[in-house]
């Protein structure tokens, strides 16, 4: 669903390339120490869009660390004109928080079959490694892998009107168990957010996949599968905060090999009369949410239809036959 091809669509806005000067330079020819890889080439025909990270082509860098060249790349974009920041293949490790404030931005990798080849790797080297502001509205992050840092939010993003992350795999492997290690935070009111297509590795007691707080409006969190390897992860889906909340989570599997997800989606502070939306065609095997903890409330009920979500037999015994549409996390 909303899936489009935008090779079919006109766009006006400008390619900025970042690169990581340290993946595949002179070895691979990809960039060279003289200038004749077919990125420095492409770098000479069109300057002012390549920015390099430390590590390869010394003439071309445009900062002394990544979260350098990663700031020059997001200032060098122009305010609503639809820029695209491209990451080439490689690992990039900001170590300072960034400032992300161009509306209709694009943050995108290769696009890959699935999340898990995205190519190019963005791993937390600082607390709110990417700050988003306000000015942000309508951008767009896909096609890339995120590491966090443990006992810290990655993504602190401010109060913005459209956002749309997708073909996103979030790993956690090996990621040291904290409660405050978050992914994505939305710190304020949001309004039309959607998270489609991701896949997420979880090894410990990490915090929150997303975490919503204050008023929500339209946020949609949709096929997913989560994998839930070691340890007793508390929550993947967190409306935290006063204010209504509008919301649909829907499409989701939940397995790995772990002790437990505790809830898939916790509603704290929200109240019934303004907090509506649906959790619905979710599938977990016994590593997920017990049979009635699919959602999970700490303060004034609210409203949150389910139908359609399975919990699956441990070990399959017997192979026990699929159960009524109404059995099972009590949709």
């Amino acid at each position: 669903m909303f899936n489009i091809n935008k090779s079919l669509l006109y766009d006006l806005g400008q390619v900025h390339y970042m690169v990581d000067g340290n993946y595949r330079t002179l070895a691979q020819g990809w960039s060279r120490a003289d200038g004749t890889g077919p990125l420095d080439l492409w770098a000479a025909r069109n300057p002012g869009y390549v920015f390099y990270t430390p590590g390869g082509n010394a003439s071309q860098q445009s900062g002394a660390t990544d979260a350098a060249a990663m700031q020059a790349a997001i200032d060098a974009m122009v305010d609503f004109r639809g820029d695209t920041l491209y990451f080439t293949p490689g690992n990039y490790t900001p170590a300072a928080a960034l400032v992300i404030d161009v509306p209709d931005a694009r943050w995108l990798g290769s696009p890959v079959s699935s999340p898990v080849c995205s190519r190019a790797i963005l791993t937390a080297g600082v607390a709110n490694a990417f700050g988003v502001t306000a000015a942000a509205d309508r951008m767009e992050v896909g096609y890339l892998q995120f590491v966090p840092l443990t006992a810290a939010d990655m993504w602190d993003i401010a109060a913005v009107s459209g956002m749309h992350f997708h073909n996103i795999f979030y790993n956690a492997d090996g990621i040291a168990a904290s409660t405050s290690t978050q992914f994505l935070v939305f710190a304020t009111t949001t309004e039309f957010v959607q998270i489609t297509d991701s896949y997420v590795w979880v090894d410990g007691a990490q915090g929150d996949w997303v975490e919503f707080e204050g008023i929500v409006k339209g946020a949609s969190v949709l096929r997913f599968t989560l994998f839930v390897e070691a340890g007793s992860w508390a929550n993947a889906i967190n409306f935290a905060g006063v204010g209504a909340a509008d919301c649909e989570v829907a499409y989701g599997s939940i397995t790995g090999g772990g002790t437990a997800l505790t809830a898939l989606v916790t509603i704290a502070d929200k109240t019934k009369d303004t907090t509506h939306g649906m959790v619905h065609h979710i599938y977990s095997s016994t590593v997920g949410p017990a049979a009635t903890a699919l959602v999970t409330t700490t303060g004034a009920d609210a409203e949150l239809d389910m139908g359609e979500c399975r919990r699956m037999t441990a070990d399959a015994t017997a192979l026990v036959a699929t159960t009524d549409a109404s059995v099972g996390f009590g949709g």
